[in-house]
């Protein structure tokens, strides 16, 4: 089995260097657990030798596209190409909303 940061279930003093050093660069935070397997987010690891630390996964994104008139807008779609394939006369931009975590996000992409 491929160790990888975000199934570690081995003490932070008995991973190599290596996995070490990606456990430290894990760019979507942390958890740890010095029990078994009971695990509480961290914002700042100690890196304590005997604690056991995995990776966060990287969060969810997911989009949904709307074409942009006048007075209304469709959709949603799936995909940019979706929206881009039904657009109708009169499309003056195209919205964006990414979801992550339950936040949303709008963007307005322009016309290509």
């Amino acid at each position: 089995m491929t160790w990888h940061p975000t199934t570690n279930r081995i003490q932070f003093c008995h991973l190599t260097k290596e996995e070490q050093d990606a456990l430290q660069a894990w760019p979507h935070g942390w958890e740890y657990s010095n029990e078994p397997f009971a695990w509480k987010g961290c914002l700042s690891p100690a890196w304590v030798s005997y604690i056991i630390y995995r990776g966060k996964p990287a969060p969810v994104v997911t989009s949904v596209w709307f074409n942009c008139y006048n007075h209304s807008m469709t959709g949603p779609h799936v995909r940019r190409a979706q929206a881009d394939r039904y657009e109708a006369k009169g499309r003056i931009d195209v919205l964006r909303i990414d979801t992550c975590n339950g936040v949303s996000t709008a963007h307005l992409e322009g016309l290509e």
